[in-house]
């Protein structure tokens, strides 16, 4: 699918994506940004209607309106009025005391991400910015500004701190990524890209750390990822039916039919496809119940990965400014600030659960398969699939290695968006905890990979114990594996081996 505004060359790579509207940051525009080497420009409508709002916001604030953030403190310091000379300082002032994350920074995509997001939400003019500074965005986005945001310590009201450490460098502190992933101080960036510094007006200190963009951006970073995994997990289930014989009634199209859940039917039949042209005999009895639910957990691991995806997308569109500037277009005279919570992303956050969740039984799937094809009295192959039972011991010790990937994985089963608490002396009281939730994401995902690795080790030597010909998907696979690792004759140190494989798989 092509992006609406997406220019493309002659050799058909995305160019140039002119951006109008908040709306306009669809998924596709986003991978063609971040992932790709697209350039943002602006419509001019789009900055007619910022600088139109910013100066009917200035209107509105000259008749004494209290504005929190702008002639106010903010936090638990809300109700501290400003006078003339603080209110002008503080768009600057917000940026510093807030920095307080540590830790490794975040991937160079997931922070430019972050600001393409920011960039977004300043279009619809809500946000009362100025147009000056949505210009720099796009310019900075453009010539590869890359902020050091860390990834720990993160937990707060919205994302203030995380926003903090990215918008610090649109006025010339803090730190910058270079090429080679390493900080340096952003003033070298600036003197080594010939650009100038932002120089914040009233407001847009706030609206920087306002709302939600680094969480967006590192939850699109992780679907990806976890998209894979799943498509992954499908072949080596796959290879897993293989290497048992399994009887394929399991994988049925009535499965489908009769049990109408989102997903079930093409899990069946990307099932029947890896499957296809198998010549390897089935086991006339039905397989243990890992092998016969593959398709339903999978099935609702993806639709779990659909709803985030879907998530992302409306996150990356939400405005989540407090406050932000509300006009009648029909009065042009008229307008008011709203305060509201949504910098709140309670819908994003439930979806990362969700997909945690459904994700988390994956890899405890892949482990119940594991032992099934170890059990010479399921497979009707050779105990543990050693070559000389009682001299060789197998490939036990890959399951026991399963197991404690396993119990790393149960102990992830609480989310964290349940464990917030209060700061500001109880007026921030309520948190989603986002950024702990996604790293719970990113671990269960981490911990899949390896859990599915052991597995498709033993399907593998399952698969050529067999001696008959699987299906060509499968067959692709093998041919694929034992390129990188010898077949099994014997015990031998296998940890190197499986690293191999997860390399091939994954990477």
């Amino acid at each position: 699918m092509n992006p609406a505004g997406l220019d493309k060359d002659a050799a058909g790579a995305a160019n140039e994506i002119e951006l109008d509207r908040t709306e306009d940051l669809t998924l596709d525009v986003y991978e063609a940004v971040v992932g790709g080497e697209a350039k943002v420009t602006l419509a001019p409508a789009a900055l007619e209607r910022v600088a139109r709002r910013r100066e009917q916001f200035l209107r509105h604030l000259d008749t004494g309106v209290i504005c929190y953030g702008v002639n106010t403190g903010l936090g638990a310091l809300a109700k501290q009025d400003l006078d003339a000379e603080e209110q002008a300082a503080l768009p600057r002032q917000i940026l510093f005391g807030r920095a307080a994350a540590i830790g490794a920074p975040f991937d160079a995509r997931i922070v430019r991400g972050a600001l393409l997001i920011k960039l977004a939400h300043f279009l619809d003019g809500a946000c009362a910015v100025t147009p000056e500074l949505c210009q720099f965005l796009a310019a900075r986005l453009n010539d590869g500004l890359t902020p050091y945001v860390p990834s720990e310590g993160l937990g707060m009201a919205g994302e203030i701190i995380a926003l903090s450490h990215l918008a610090q460098v649109l006025i010339g502190e803090g730190f910058v990524l270079d090429a080679a992933g390493t900080p340096q101080p952003v003033d070298i960036w600036y003197r080594n890209h010939g650009a100038t510094p932002y120089e914040p007006q009233p407001k847009e200190g706030l609206s920087l750390i306002n709302g939600t963009a680094l969480a967006p951006a590192y939850a699109y970073a992780l679907w990806q990822g976890s998209d894979r995994t799943l498509a992954q997990a499908d072949l080596i289930a796959a290879t897993s039916i293989e290497g048992l014989a399994a009887p394929l009634e399991a994988y049925d199209p009535l499965v489908g039919k009769l049990r109408p859940e989102p997903g079930l039917e093409a899990a069946t039949a990307r099932l029947r496809d890896l499957l296809r042209d198998s010549g390897i005999p089935r086991q006339a009895k039905q397989a243990p119940v890992s092998f016969r639910v593959t398709p339903q957990l999978h099935a609702a691991a993806r639709h779990a990965l659909d709803n985030l995806a879907g998530a992302i997308a409306a996150e990356m569109v939400s405005i989540g400014d407090n406050p932000v500037f509300i006009i009648d277009e029909s009065e042009p005279g008229s307008g008011r600030l709203l305060h509201c919570g949504n910098f709140h992303a309670a819908a994003l956050t439930n979806a990362v659960d969700a997909a945690a969740t459904a994700q988390m039984q994956i890899g405890l799937l892949s482990e119940r398969r594991l032992h099934r094809l170890l059990d010479a009295r399921i497979s009707g192959l050779t105990p543990q699939l050693a070559k000389r039972p009682g001299l060789d011991a197998g490939l036990v010790t890959l399951h026991k290695a399963a197991l404690g990937l396993t119990a790393e994985l149960r102990s992830l089963a609480a989310s964290p968006s349940l464990m917030h608490g209060e700061s500001s002396f109880g007026q921030e009281d309520v948190m989603t905890m986002i950024f702990p939730a996604l790293d719970r994401l990113a671990r269960i995902d981490r911990i899949n990979r390896r859990i599915l690795a052991y597995e498709l080790y033993a399907a593998l030597v399952a698969v050529d114990a067999r001696e008959a010909q699987p299906g060509f998907a499968i067959g692709e696979l093998l041919t694929r594996a034992r390129n990188v690792i010898p077949p099994y004759d014997g015990d031998r140190s296998y940890g190197p081996e499986v690293e191999r494989l997860l390399a091939l798989i994954f990477d």
